[in-house]
């Protein structure tokens, strides 16, 4: 197999990234990915779909993304370089492998951007009533909000950083509250029937919920940019997993016990509507604002993200050249940052012509399954690098993730692979343009 040189003939490929993530920007990049737009929303599209069975899916996604993030902590402090799963399954299994993971990691940045958007418009009529139902207008603000994150990235990590920190500070008190007071309203009369679908609606529940867990990987990917990476990422990706996963189980416990499934199925502002009841308007209306402010803070994140996942690819030759530019002054991969907004921005059409948690769930299970992908090499990477009983661990973390793929249902799963296969004929182009070693 030939190797392929990260050397460019275009300066910005020899800048450096800055080296300005610390241990909390990195444990905010990895919550506010996390929980910031699925917590808001997701109970509702678990409501519909599986009804308060949605606990049981909480609970054991949480457990088997332990082993998920588990993969990351290490490969992360193994292969702490810019991109995340590319390195991983480039060095584990080639340049094949290594493309698949960034082509479909990248795009599940680019289009579940999209989505998170979509979340936090979703939140805005609770303060600006008039903006219900006028899908124009929505446009408009989602892509003027996208445009204005993605600028603050392109000025720096630092900034990008900072502002996930000033969010998840912002956004923990009235989750807390508004998480106390549901569990205090509990009644145990709001979960039945309790598997409305069935118990074989749990595993398509569990695919759901791993939406929320998208983002336990965020410390790894920008690993050039993070401040001592062998110890970092590892206590980030922990840290971040178990702060995360404590807000989601306290708030899928008071949901699902404070208000009964079919108002939470119906409502796209499901935790507003939560806070309404146990608390009263005025508590609806700061957690309108701070739901607003959390998805902002995933879009912001993940806009991160998505410039700094092809940056090592392309360095290799194995990505589009131009997205490995980093900018002289501001030192972040400016051109990767604004061609994954111009792909989200796109995206957001969809906001004219359908319902929001329509638009929501399809974008969701789609950028699932392209996620999917790069965990499922991630964690046969590891299983590869490891030795003895820790392979046993990787294993787990593999088959767990295989197991929700086939939840997301047939129609994720086809245009996933559509996706996947549209990438072939670029990769082969690649490959034969780049230069050898």
């Amino acid at each position: 197999m030939r190797e392929r040189g990260a050397a460019s003939e275009d300066p910005g490929a020899r800048v450096a990234l800055a080296r300005n993530v610390g241990l909390v920007g990195a444990t905010a990049l990895v919550v506010v990915n996390m929980v910031g737009s699925s917590v808001y929303t997701l109970p509702a599209s678990i409501a519909k779909g599986v009804g308060p069975l949605g606990i049981v899916a909480w609970v054991l996604t949480a457990l088997g993304y332990l082993f998920v993030a588990r993969v990351y902590a290490r490969l992360g402090t193994r292969f702490p370089r810019t991109g995340g799963p590319y390195a991983y399954a480039r060095a584990a299994f080639g340049e094949a492998a290594g493309f698949a993971t960034v082509w479909c990691y990248w795009l599940s940045a680019t289009l579940g951007n999209a989505a998170i958007v979509i979340s936090a418009v979703g939140y805005v009529p609770d303060l600006w009533p008039e903006l219900e139902g006028d899908g124009l207008t929505q446009f408009a603000l989602a892509s003027v909000l996208l445009w204005i994150l993605c600028l603050v990235n392109v000025l720096g990590v630092r900034h990008g950083v900072r502002l996930q920190v000033v969010i998840l500070v912002a956004g923990l008190a009235p989750l807390a509250v508004v998480g106390v007071l549901g569990l205090a309203a509990f009644d145990a009369r709001n979960l039945e029937p309790f598997a409305p679908a069935g118990w074989s609606a749990l595993p398509a529940g569990m695919a759901l919920v791993m939406w929320a867990y998208s983002g336990v990987e965020s410390a790894a990917v920008p690993a050039e940019e993070v401040q001592a990476p062998e110890r970092t990422i590892s206590r980030a990706t922990y840290l971040g997993y178990a702060l995360g996963t404590v807000i989601y189980l306290g708030l899928a416990l008071g949901v699902a016990g404070a208000l009964a499934n079919e108002r939470v199925a119906a409502s796209t502002r499901p935790l507003a509507l939560l806070a309404q009841e146990t608390g009263g308007p005025w508590l609806a209306s700061v957690l309108s604002v701070t739901a607003i402010l959390a998805c902002l803070g995933t879009v912001n994140g993940w806009i991160l993200l998505a410039g700094r996942i092809p940056v090592a690819a392309a360095q290799d030759g194995l990505f589009f050249r131009s997205l490995a530019r980093i900018h002289p002054r501001f030192r972040t991969p400016a051109l990767g940052l604004v061609v994954g907004g111009v792909i989200a921005n796109v995206m957001l059409v969809q906001l004219l012509a359908a319902e929001f948690l329509d638009v929501f769930d399809f974008v969701v299970r789609l950028t699932l399954f392209l996620t999917f992908v790069p965990h499922l090499f991630a964690a046969a990477a590891d299983w590869r690098f490891a030795q003895g009983p820790r392979r046993l661990l990787s294993a787990l973390a593999f088959l767990f993730v295989l197991f929700t793929t086939f939840a997301l249902g047939h129609e994720a799963c086809l245009l996933g692979l559509a996706a996947l296969a549209l990438g072939a004929p670029l990769f082969l182009a690649l490959r034969r343009r780049a230069p050898p070693a």
